[in-house]
């Protein structure tokens, strides 16, 4: 029988020389890091391709940089499992033999160690069926028939849509007497202003919710919708006056399928009201559920009176079978002492569900989104190595091969893309089990107008930050370059730049920008937690504020949001009227602009497990192209208070 695996990263292993040096390197004053010591390319496992067959007793590893000599390190929950015959095939692939299956039936931890020293990432393989990597049409139908028998128990009148991991609707189910709309609502208040009080279709805010599961998940976390409501609200954690806004502010306007010209998936983007829940199969994460139904599209403003709505409990019955690893459910992340939320509802006691084609309901079909139900589809993605010396990663074909910009050659965007893998390589991530874990993340490049020279994942970066890393890049661009204030004033947010002219920015390209820059001047509160004092120049003031309306980086989004949903109308398009940015702006840390010979080059943007190791691998990433210290936005104060540039986490490397 052969048997596919999945993966949980564990860590990644650097030889003490490589880390003495990274460290040696690392200094707080925009300085960049090289990366030293390393005697060629690590090995790398791609886990998907991995395969156990007990006939032969053999364990098949496949992926790149094998060495002849080889060594392969296996741990089971039992403990080490003694491993007497290596044998390397090629490069990308070796087997290990005489394994029964037994020792690895429970899973198991392989580490590849090459003669060099150098060493793979550590995978966990869970061995089981040949499709455990993705949904299949079964699979599907089983999970919203599992949502709608708890839907009629509850007495709920649902619309239930199901993701795959890269966003893609593998089928939308509305039942009988289901609302077709529910309403933008912020608890304990009236409409005022951005989406709040708009009637949106329910259909939306359920895939919205799905791709929000999938997209915030990993094989190292699983975050819900609840988990987002969290984590973008004016303060961290929210209703605790005098603190920080959340990490994630801003992100919840990201992948809108009407306005991103990199990852259009959602028609509301990123949700925060709970009911959107990743699915696991087998331990590997395969995508999300989300369920609308109580017509009130919201979030959580008060996560401390364990609220458990119905929708929530809808999902979490859905996902029976296809269930979060409980090592890596979002309860189990602690970011600066505050643990993350994942899920207010208990699993309920199973109930019998109904053959699909008997439920009460029917299948949504929406041309060019949801044509039915189907399985997962192939994905975007490829694997592939972009330096010697950088750690594997995925690739969409349409931003690879890198490209020259009208300043950076092809080789300076390889240069600086593997730079910025090789900093994640030895960055502990903030969001991520098991404790010590490499960052995974997602690194674009863009041109000095925002154009996309290159973008670059590691293997489990969330899929979130795909677009993301492109909005902080052209974020960055877009804010230091001669352009920003002519160009907003032309679309019609010429109140915005009078507002930053009142502070003292010009947004002429005199001040090179961060995105931690930019988003701190995007806070309801300037300084960022300082309660009673005024909003920043491209924020609204607290009494209007909400995450559904948060200033500049919503209204450039609006108009085109409201045209999609009064027509009902959503494809992929720009939507901001500013060419430099036509997937919009991002409003939290990571990305730094670029420099060459003391020119303005473009962007870096990195999006993925901490938005404190984001500064530090874009920062990395732009050595030998960063920008003149007296123009960085460090050097510019607003209203007395210093404009920050970047901010590295302590002891960042592993």
């Amino acid at each position: 029988m052969t048997r596919k695996t999945v993966i949980a990263p564990a860590s990644r292993l650097l030889t003490s020389a490589s880390l003495a040096t990274a460290i040696a390197f690392l200094c707080l004053g925009g300085h960049s890091l090289a990366w030293f010591g390393r005697s060629g390319p690590a090995p790398v496992i791609d886990p998907q391709a991995c395969s156990y067959d007990a006939a032969s007793a053999r364990l098949t590893i496949k992926g790149e940089s094998f060495q002849r000599g080889a060594t392969v390190t296996l741990k089971a929950p039992a403990g080490p499992i003694s491993v007497s015959s290596v044998k390397v095939k090629s490069s990308a692939k070796l087997f290990v033999n005489n394994i029964s299956e037994a020792q690895v039936s429970d899973g198991v931890d392989v580490t590849v160690t090459n003669p060099d020293g150098t060493s793979s990432l550590t995978v966990h393989l869970l061995l089981s069926a040949s499709d455990d990597g993705k949904l299949t049409e079964d699979d599907v139908k089983k999970i919203i028939a599992q949502a709608v028998a708890q839907a009629e128990a509850s007495g709920l009148k649902a619309t239930i849509a199901v993701v795959d991991k890269e966003g893609n609707v593998l089928g939308i189910f509305a039942m009988n007497g289901a609302r077709s709309d529910t309403v933008v609502t912020v608890p304990g208040r009236g409409a005022r202003g951005g989406l709040e009080g708009r009637a949106v279709p329910a259909v939306f805010a359920a895939i919205s919710k799905a791709v929000t599961g999938s997209f915030l998940s990993s094989q190292g976390h699983s975050f819900t919708s609840r988990t987002a409501s969290f984590i973008v609200q004016e303060h961290f954690p929210p209703g605790v006056d005098f603190q920080s806004s959340g990490p994630l502010f801003g992100v919840q306007f990201s992948q809108l399928l009407v306005c991103s010209d990199i990852n259009a998936r959602s028609p509301l983007g990123l949700a925060a009201d709970p009911g959107g829940i990743a699915l696991y199969k087998n331990g590997v994460e395969v995508g999300g559920i989300g369920v609308e139904g109580d017509g009130v599209y919201t979030l959580d403003r008060d996560p401390s009176d364990n609220d458990q709505p119905v929708e929530e409990l809808v999902a979490r019955a859905a996902t029976r079978g296809f269930e979060t690893p409980s090592e890596i459910q979002g309860d189990k992340i602690i970011v600066n002492g505050i643990r993350f939320p994942f899920v207010n509802t208990p699993m309920p006691s199973a109930i019998s569900t109904q053959p699909f084609d008997q439920l009460h309901g029917q299948v949504v079909v929406i041309p060019g989104l949801a044509p039915g139900i189907r399985a997962a589809q192939p994905s975007n993605f490829s694997v592939v190595t972009i330096d010697s010396s950088a750690p594997a990663g995925r690739v969409d074909g349409r931003f690879y091969p890198f490209k020259s910009g009208s300043v950076l050659t092809k080789s300076d965007v390889q240069q600086i893309i593997a730079q910025a893998a090789r900093q994640a390589f030895i960055t502990r991530a903030a969001i991520r089990q098991p404790e010590n874990s490499a960052a995974e993340v997602n690194i674009a490049v863009v041109d000095v107008d925002g154009s996309v020279l290159g973008v670059f994942s590691t293997i489990d970066a969330p899929v979130f930050g795909f677009d993301v890393c492109v909005q902080k890049a052209r974020t960055a661009a877009f804010y230091s370059s001669a352009v920003a204030g002519t160009r907003l004033r032309a679309a019609g947010f010429g109140s915005y730049v009078d507002a930053a002219s009142k502070d003292g920015l010009k947004l002429d390209g005199s001040v090179a920008f961060t995105d931690r820059a930019g988003g701190f001047l995007s806070r309801p509160f300037f300084p960022d937690g300082i309660d009673g004092s005024d909003h920043g120049p491209f924020s609204v003031p607290i009494d209007s504020f909400s995450p559904f309306n948060d200033g500049l980086q919503l209204d450039l989004l609006l108009n085109a949001l409201n045209k999609a949903l009064n027509l009902g109308v959503f494809s992929p398009g720009d939507c901001t009227g500013i060419p430099n940015i036509p997937n919009g702006i991002q409003i939290f840390p990571g990305s730094v602009p670029l420099f060459k010979n003391g020119g303005f080059a473009g962007a870096i943007g990195v999006s993925g497990d901490g938005v404190d190791q984001d500064d530090i691998i874009s920062s990395m990433g732009s050595a030998g192209f960063e920008a003149p210290v007296d123009i960085r936005c460090d050097r510019v104060f607003v209203r007395g208070v210093r404009l920050p540039y970047v901010k590295f986490p302590r002891h960042p490397n592993r």
